[in-house]
C-alpha cells in the first residue's frame, strides 16, 4: 500500500469539536441574497458565536481546515416567503425582529448588507442525516433566532431525526379494515 498524499496533515475522522445544541449569543459576519432555480429568495448568512464557551466556534474551524476548497461552516439559510404565496416566512420574521432587539436604535430596510456585523441570538438544534455510508449520523444546526440577550436561556428543540424507511407508512398499513367501518367510502 502507498502512503496518501497528505495523510500525515489530514485530521482524523472524529477527532474534530462539535457544538452541542442550544443558544448561542451570535454575529452575523456576512449576507448573501440569492434565489432558488424557480424563484425563491432566501438569505445566506454567516454568522460566528461570539460569547462563551464556543466563542468564534466556526473561526476556529475554518481557520483549522487545511483542504484545498475550505468553506465557512457557520451557514444559516433562511427563506424570506412563507410556504403560500404572497406570505412572509415566521423564521424571517423571527431573524429581523430577533436582530433589531439585539442591537440598539437598528432598524432593518431591507438592504441585507445591513445584517452583517450585527448581534442576535440563535438557538442551534440537533438534525439527524443518512451519511454516504448508509449509517445515520448528527449535526447541530442553526433552527431559530432569538433577542442577543435571551439566547443562553432559550428552550433548546426537539432533535430532527431521520425518518426510517417505510416509518411515514406504518400507521397506513398497519390499521385493520374494521377502524375505517366509518368512512364513508
Amino acid at each position: 500500500m502507498e502512503k496518501p498524499q497528505g495523510f500525515d496533515e489530514a485530521q482524523a475522522f472524529g477527532e474534530f469539536e462539535t457544538l452541542p445544541a442550544g443558544g448561542y449569543k451570535c454575529i452575523i459576519k456576512k449576507v448573501a441574497c440569492e434565489k432558488t432555480q424557480a424563484g425563491k429568495e432566501f438569505l445566506k448568512l454567516a454568522i460566528d458565536i461570539l460569547e462563551g464557551e464556543f466563542k468564534d466556534f466556526f473561526q476556529k474551524k475554518f481557520d483549522n481546515d487545511t483542504r484545498e476548497d475550505r468553506k465557512w461552516s457557520g451557514v444559516w439559510t433562511v427563506f424570506t416567503e412563507g410556504y403560500n404565496p404572497g406570505t412572509t416566512n415566521p423564521k424571517f420574521k423571527g431573524l429581523i425582529t430577533s436582530v433589531e432587539a439585539s442591537n440598539s436604535g437598528f432598524k432593518f430596510n431591507f438592504d441585507e448588507q445591513t445584517l452583517a456585523n450585527k448581534k442576535v441570538g440563535i438557538v442551534f438544534r440537533e438534525e439527524e442525516f443518512e451519511g454516504y455510508d448508509g449509517q445515520v449520523h448528527t449535526s447541530t444546526k442553526p433552527f431559530f433566532a432569538v433577542s442577543y440577550d435571551k439566547a443562553e436561556e432559550a428552550k433548546i428543540p426537539n432533535p430532527k431525526k431521520v425518518t426510517q424507511k417505510g416509518e411515514a407508512f406504518d400507521d397506513f398499513t398497519t390499521g385493520s379494515a374494521a377502524d375505517n367501518d366509518d368512512l364513508p367510502f
